[in-house]
């Protein structure tokens, strides 16, 4: 093109002779390069995750699939091959299973210790934290340091002066004797775990309810609880998780079939059905499809809960 002097040169002010001519549509060598080969480099990256992932997930669906499975076989089907499915599915192993656990006793037992476990811990932990991080008071800090600190004692190490302090107050063969337990080994974790989320709550909440005129009691009742639902439901989970699956205390202190829960319950199962596999199995079906049905039902509030705690 011509410029305003009549030479060749570039048609604009300020062009660079130099610079190389561009086709429209067309991107110049090197620019986009460097983010399609970090694409390319990530894909075996992300593949090396899905497939770490779907083998976490059937890692955790197997056991499941293995118990149910040889829950509907009979013993010879069992005998033959435990990953087949069963040739004909048969319901019987859990009618078994469900009367040689004193038709459901250990099962009633075992809702009756959680849900009084769960009531008490919740109360603890809640009314423990709302104290710790929001109410000033002489001693707090140390009080919650003494608290934490119970959380590095392995709970086996108290089990023989528990046994007998346990005989000593008549709780032996008593649901609360392990409801007691239960609540006192888990409120280090708990009161920690609410401590951190009342900490997280801004302090004009309560300065705003304050000038309203509420008092302590109702800001907690009405302000606190609400809010820390997602802590609380986190609580829950993992308080009937430990509940529901406890051996060994729950062995030591409720040793009367009236009152003994489902995890002792099957190791009497096992021994009675030592050459009942299938039973064993539906009877250890029955054990733990109700823990699957609680994460399933409450996992959304768990994942809230981790998901506030990694961004505060």
């Amino acid at each position: 093109m011509t410029g305003a002097d009549g030479s060749h040169g570039p048609a604009f002010a300020g062009a660079d002779p130099e610079m190389p001519k561009t086709v429209p549509g067309h991107r110049p060598r090197g620019v986009g390069y460097g983010q399609a080969a970090r694409g390319v480099l990530a894909v075996p990256g992300k593949a090396a995750l899905v497939g770490g992932m779907t083998l976490l997930g059937l890692s955790a669906v197997f056991p499941i699939y293995f118990m149910l499975v040889n829950a509907m076989k009979t013993a010879p089907e069992y005998a033959a091959n435990k990953l087949a499915l069963p040739g004909q599915f048969n319901l019987a192993n859990f009618g078994t299973a469900w009367a040689a656990s004193n038709n459901g006793g250990y099962v009633i037992n075992s809702v009756i210790v959680t849900v009084a476990t769960i009531v008490l811990s919740v109360a603890l932990a809640t009314t423990a934290g709302y104290a710790f991080a929001k109410l000033r008071w002489r001693g707090s800090t140390p009080t919650f340091f003494f608290v934490l600190a119970w959380m590095a004692v392995p709970p086996l190490l108290l089990m023989v002066p528990i046994y007998v302090e346990m005989v000593d107050l008549g709780l032996l063969n008593n649901y609360l004797s392990v409801v007691l337990l239960y609540s006192a080994l888990n409120l280090p974790f708990n009161a920690y775990l609410m401590t951190a989320f009342f900490h997280a709550i801004p302090d004009e909440l309560m300065e705003a309810a304050r000038v309203d005129g509420a008092s302590v009691h109702r800001i907690f009742v009405s302000i606190m609880l609400p809010l820390s639902i997602p802590a609380v439901v986190t609580i829950i989970i993992f308080n009937v998780l430990y509940v529901w699956n406890e051996f060994v205390f729950a062995l030591l202190l409720l040793q009367s079939d009236k009152v003994k829960t489902l995890t002792p319950g099957l190791l009497q199962l096992q021994g009675r059905f030592f050459f009942n596999y299938p039973a064993l199995m539906a009877g250890l079906l029955i054990a733990s499809l109700p823990m699957v049905g609680v994460y399933l039902i409450f996992q959304r509030y768990l994942v809230r809960a981790i998901a506030a705690g990694a961004l505060k």
